[in-house]
């Protein structure tokens, strides 16, 4: 009985704070609480320029480089230029040793020269007297060959005949002795000595005959070759007439001409070997590399290098991310590390179908023009720039901050605008160019006209109650049951 009055007790207790509570919270807690009002941030439409850019860096290289050598092998003779020397086109950077290049082209000269009078002569039409010597040579040339033919008639019966008979008859007689002593030898009627000279006599006999048929046939020969000389000489004058009447031959041009061609073209590649003795720049340009000297052999490898820095060309690098603001065409402006106070600009020229990597990172490569004779510095190869790449912009737009834009849709956009009264009205707008700070507005706002550009939410205050006094905190209730 007793833990029943007890429990009854309790829960009255219960009912009665939580109903003393709920009344404090409505009369007491709540009137103190002050609700914030809601503060509209506003911006006017300006009129501006919006640029869209991207940033990158990048090092000047030239817009072309040469490396230049001789065409053959040889001894330097002078290096005129040093590193960092500027040249004009046509300049002589260096000489090599000449003395047999000249000799050569001495040498052609005169072979050219002779190979052209050849031509001349082969070209020229034939006089008349020189028709009347060449018809009187191959009449000459007739004459003499009657004359050797005579000689050579008369020579078959001269008197080389009758000496040839009485040697043949001598020969003949000494013949039969030696027979005759061979009939006695074997008789045994004749001495050795005897035989033997018989013998002796019938080859000084054949000796005897022997000569004179070779005298004979001699005089025969020599007779012969005579007419045979005749009759090449008719042969010759004649053939010399025909061509002079004929004028001259497309052989024989051709001939001289082949060989007059040949002749210049030597003394040309004499006269070239001797003109790139002389080491000449292709173009205008700054030295930026030397690696010979005078005295030293060199071949034909490149020992100078020229660079043409007049227009120099920017080396560039955008991270990837970036890469839709990087095209061909677009502007950039250029800061050099070295010359802070001056701004460069150019246009993009090329942009490379590839990623590179550099640092570490995948980056955009291009290559920008620089308009260097804007400025008096002077730009040099490899020095180190930051470039801002512009990939769009407007000139005296209506703008509006990013933040009074409200999306509507893909590329539909709409403003509230502030009414004289206050009121917010929604309108659509059409949205051009887009920054990280402005839009530009191409129809839809007036320039002056007033725009919502968000909410500032003022922090929560509260009014000071007695039940914030109140022991156990703004919650103003103390642990029940003692805690």
């Amino acid at each position: 009985m007793f833990r029943k009055e007890i429990f009854w007790i309790g829960l009255i207790a219960l009912l009665l704070l939580a109903g003393g509570g709920y009344a404090y919270y409505r009369t007491v807690y709540l009137p103190g609480q002050e609700m914030a009002e809601p503060t509209i941030t506003t911006a006017q439409v300006s009129q501006g320029d919006l640029v869209v850019s991207v940033s990158g860096s990048g090092t000047v290289v030239p817009a072309s480089e040469i490396d230049l050598g001789f065409q053959s092998e040889g001894y330097l003779d002078q290096v005129l230029v040093e590193v960092g020397d500027h040249v004009q086109e046509d300049d002589v950077l260096a000489r090599m040793e000449t003395g047999e290049l000249e000799m050569d082209v001495a040498e052609a000269e005169i072979d050219a020269r002779l190979a052209q009078l050849d031509l001349d002569d082969a070209r020229e039409m034939p006089t008349d007297a020189e028709l009347a010597d060449a018809s009187a040579a191959v009449q000459n040339a007739q004459s003499a060959l009657l004359v050797a033919q005579y000689t050579y008639s008369t020579t078959l019966n001269s008197d080389y005949d009758s000496a040839v008979r009485a040697r043949s008859i001598e020969y003949q007689w000494y013949v039969d002795q030696s027979w005759e002593a061979d009939e006695k030898q074997e008789e045994g009627t004749i001495s050795q000595k005897d035989y033997e000279d018989s013998w002796d006599d019938r080859a000084a006999a054949e000796g005897r005959l022997g000569e004179v048929l070779q005298e004979a046939e001699m005089e025969e020969l020599d007779s012969w070759n005579d007419v045979d000389q005749a009759q090449n000489n008719v042969y010759q004058t004649w053939e010399n007439l025909q061509i002079l009447q004929s004028g001259p031959s497309t052989d024989t041009i051709m001939r001289a001409e082949l060989d007059a061609d040949q002749a210049t073209l030597a003394l040309e590649e004499a006269r070239s070997d001797l003109e790139t003795a002389e080491l000449r720049a292709p173009i205008a340009g700054t030295v930026v590399e030397v690696t010979a000297m005078a005295g030293e052999y060199v071949d034909t490898s490149p020992f100078i290098t020229l660079a043409d820095l007049e227009e120099p060309v920017l080396q560039f690098w955008v991270e990837e991310s970036e890469m839709s603001g990087v095209a061909a065409g677009n502007r950039v402006k250029i800061i050099f590390e070295a010359l802070p106070d001056d701004t460069f600009t150019g246009e993009v020229i090329r942009v490379d179908p590839a990623l590179v990597t550099v640092d570490g990172t995948l980056a955009v490569q291009a290559w920008a023009s620089v308009d260097a004779a804007s400025h008096a510095a002077t730009l040099l190869g490899g020095m180190n720039a930051d470039v801002e790449i512009i990939s769009a912009e407007a000139r005296d737009a209506l703008l509006v901050p990013i933040q009074a834009l409200r999306e509507l849709g893909p590329d539909q956009y709409a403003v509230f605008v502030v009414q004289p009264d206050g009121e917010l009205v929604l309108r659509p707008v059409q949205v051009g160019l887009q920054d990280y700070v402005n839009a530009e507005i191409l129809s839809g706002l007036e320039l002056g006209e007033t725009v919502s550009t968000g909410v500032e939410e003022e922090t929560e205050t509260s009014v000071p109650s007695q039940q914030e006094m109140m022991p156990g905190g703004p919650g103003g209730m103390p642990p029940m049951f003692g805690g």
